[in-house]
């Protein structure tokens, strides 16, 4: 039986072999790479679990509060291993779950509704205890939340799954990455912690602050690796539509592949204006969308140059169908198309292709039939096919994403190009059509090129050179022609890209080790700070913390960690040398006092044998320290001993005084500039942040003439300092936040777009149109 004439259902029951049946590749990268996200995220929310707990333990207002507070500390701390391994198992079988559905549909078994995994109700919570109808608030709040915050990325993402599923209703209820699937599996590997509901509950709010608000990204990314691979492009979204059943989407894939697969994305496109759900509020994420900027079909983007026509609205620089005698005839398209090869074929064009456009090509040939009494004018539908070829070139021309030579390359292939829309009205309508991607893939490819490195960039020009004159030279009706040269050009620019992605992995691994040791350094001189800044203690003590013992915290900083064991203990050296440097009188402290004191002591050889100190540096730090620990056991430690920190201890630990009102007015010109700048640019660091990991850009440094055509390729954590690659991956150049909200204030940065060239064209050519519709 035809695949195209089978029925809905007779393809869900057709027989199907195990690996059709098996979880679709993208399925599985999409969930190995969601899961290296989430490792990451949960690694940073263990990490701070011990700072959270410490903190509140010191604000405790009673002994049982606080140590409530230091056993959930150490519960989380000896338990991390097992509740990640109990989350990971079930995050697998969230996966597996969606895929048993599959295959038992593929089966032609009855596939029920799936079930609410939504499970946080009201109806619920009336069945379960009041420890766990708190918890059930807790995460019911959370997931609301999420969901509310990401609508449109959860709405894209349940339509590319059910897509590449079709035989499953991928929807919140059973998509694994959904808050609600998420959250269920955390509250799953809680149990396996001894916690208190209270801290349990405090647990769940931090997680929702460092792992679940993170979830956006997880969803851009995934949502940007399944376009890449082609899978719905395009889908419509819009709030103000109730939710429907997708059942409709469902019936279409029975139809005809030979309609094109970008019928199928369009088709979706419609279907999300009337799935989407009815909360508002979500910011669109792509830089464009279907043809046509409100979801409008092809057929449509017809009817409003026909619309045009009859209402005698002209599109500026279109080309009539109109004649200057009485009685023409249409010109037969056969006839049409043999006049444009041999003006393709011809000595002057072949020579200066670039001095030729559609318009002009069309002109010459009417005019040349006007003159020898032959057909003048155009159908109509050859008409609007030559104006939409014309003002896609016109968009290329005017695209400021292409690099000039670029534009220049492929404007060549107008006469070739409408040829082809002429020939195979399957053109705008199929996404997969070879000259389409050829196109698309020369301007993804070229989207990183500038003219900064002339013999490096070369290959790349030159490629495309031969390409374009290739089929200008040979191209007469068989599209194969550019089906060969897209396999071509994809070899040759894979290659680069591989290579282009392992030197930008090199660059990200070199920037996060840089980040990393910035931030350990930051760490451990605000741990020193916010522990010395309303302390007194001796000269030689304070001169010792701020130089030696700071070196000693970023080197277990680096090594442990700060949920380790070592860090807790490094930071207790410091507190216990600001307790116990001072004046004691009372018995009880001076006995406290000659407990730590050898405690003390061996934590700062042990300390500074681990940083590789010389042995005389430790002989001499352990001798002052004891000397003052006998002065204060012997109660000869007096107020006059004790000294803040000094100006060269605050530089020391990169804390910078602030400008006063008084400072202000001593400003030079310059400086007062400069800070006015500065605030300024704060308000662009909201629109900074929002920029996401891969975005390409135009960016000239500020006191340069030069501009860089550069990819973000990394934003450190911690550090927030943006790294820039270009397209051979390697570093052009980092920018703190504001250093970089400050270029983009001062108009250095020019975002490009990466969408689909031939998808962004359309999307501007029907805006023109529908403008001009009114």
């Amino acid at each position: 039986m035809d695949n195209s004439m089978m029925s809905d259902k007779d393809k869900r029951n057709r027989p199907v072999s195990n690996v059709s049946a098996t979880m679709p590749a993208l399925i599985k990268q999409v969930k190995d790479n969601a899961f290296s996200i989430l490792s990451n995220n949960f690694s940073q929310f263990f990490s701070s679990c011990d700072d959270l707990f410490f903190d509140l333990a010191s604000k405790a207002g009673s002994n049982n509060e606080q140590n409530l507070y230091f056993d959930s500390m150490r519960e989380v701390r000896i338990k991390k291993p097992e509740v990640w391994n109990l989350f990971k198992r079930r995050y697998e079988e969230n996966f597996r779950v969606l895929l048993n559905n599959r295959i038992s549909s593929h089966r032609g078994e009855f596939q029920k509704e799936p079930p609410d995994n939504d499970a946080f109700s009201l109806e619920s919570i009336q069945l379960v205890g009041k420890d766990d109808m708190e918890q059930d608030v807790a995460v019911t709040g959370i997931v609301t939340r999420a969901r509310i915050e990401n609508q449109e990325l959860l709405y894209q993402l349940n339509c590319r799954f059910d897509y590449l599923m079709p035989d499953v209703r991928v929807s919140e209820t059973n998509n694994p990455l959904d808050p609600a699937q998420i959250c269920a599996s955390v509250t799953e590997a809680l149990t396996a912690l001894d916690l208190d509901i209270k801290c349990k509950v405090i647990l769940l709010k931090h997680l929702d602050r460092t792992v679940i608000v993170e979830l956006r990204n997880i969803y851009s990314l995934v949502n940007d690796l399944l376009v890449s691979a082609g899978v719905l492009p395009q889908i419509h979204f819009d709030v103000r539509k109730k939710h429907t059943s997708s059942n409709a989407a469902r019936q279409e894939y029975g139809q005809s592949f030979a309609q094109g697969l970008a019928e199928e994305a369009e088709h979706f496109a419609n279907v999300s204006a009337a799935a989407a759900g009815g909360v508002p509020g979500a910011a669109p994420q792509t830089p464009y969308a279907a043809p046509g900027a409100a979801g409008i079909p092809l057929s449509q983007v017809f009817d409003l140059l026909s619309q045009l026509r009859n209402t005698g609205v002209s599109i500026p620089g279109a080309v009539s169908a109109s004649s200057g005698r009485a009685h023409s005839s249409p010109i037969p398209q056969e006839i049409l198309l043999d006049s444009l090869t041999a003006t393709q074929l011809s000595s002057e064009y072949l020579q200066s292709p670039q001095n030729y456009d559609v318009r002009s090509v069309i002109a010459q040939i009417l005019e040349e039939n006007n003159r020898s009494g032959k057909e003048d004018v155009l159908h109509e539908s050859d008409e609007d096919i030559i104006n939409l070829v014309a003002m896609f070139f016109d968009f290329i021309l005017d695209d400021r994403n292409l690099p000039v030579p670029f534009q220049a390359l492929i404007s060549r292939l107008q006469i070739p190009i409408l040829k082809v829309a002429l020939k195979d009205k399957s053109f705008f309508k199929n996404n997969t059509h070879p000259s389409r991607r050829l196109i698309n893939e020369i301007a993804s490819a070229a989207l990183g090129w500038d003219e900064s490195s002339e013999t490096s960039q070369e290959k790349l020009y030159k490629e495309v050179n031969r390409i374009v004159h290739d089929i200008i030279e040979n191209f007469t009706g068989d599209i194969s022609i550019f089906e060969h040269a897209l396999v071509k050009f994809q070899s040759v620019t894979k290659l680069d890209q591989n290579k282009a992605n392992i030197l930008e992995k090199r660059t990200q691994e070199a920037a996060l080790g840089k980040a990393k040791a910035e931030h350990a350094k930051t760490k451990a001189r605000e741990t020193i700070y916010s522990r010395l800044k309303e302390s007194r203690l001796p000269e030689s003590i304070i001169q010792f913390i701020v130089n030696d013992w700071q070196k000693v915290l970023l080197y277990i900083h680096l090594k442990h960690g700060i949920d380790s064991t070592e860090w807790l203990e490094a930071k207790q050296v410091v507190d216990q040398l600001v307790w116990g440097l001072r004046p004691h009188f009372d018995e009880r402290s001076l006995k406290r006092l000659e407990k730590i004191k050898v405690e003390v002591l061996l934590k700062i050889s042990n300390g500074l044998e681990a940083i590789n100190a010389s042995r005389e540096s430790i002989l001499n730090s352990l001798s002052i320290a004891e000397q003052f620990f006998d002065q204060a056991l012997q109660q000869r430690l007096e107020d006059a001993d004790l000294t803040d920190l000094r100006p060269e201890h605050l530089v020391a630990l990169g804390q910078m005084e602030g400008t006063s009102v008084d400072d202000w007015e001593n400003m030079t010109a310059a400086q007062k500039q400069k800070l006015k700048q500065q605030a300024a640019a704060k308000q662009y660091v909201s629109q900074v942040s929002k920029i996401r990991i891969g975005t390409w850009m135009d960016y000239t440094p500020a006191n340069s003439a030069k501009s860089f055509r550069c990819k973000l390729a990394l934003i450190t954590d911690p550090g927030e300092t943006y790294v820039f690659v270009n397209r051979f991956g390697l570093r052009v150049f980092e920018k703190k936040l504001e250093e970089f909200a400050g270029d983009m204030q001062s108009g250095h940065v020019k975002l490009l777009e990466n969408g689909i060239l031939f998808d962004r064209a359309m999307d501007n050519i029907t805006d023109r149109l529908k403008k001009l519709a009114g």
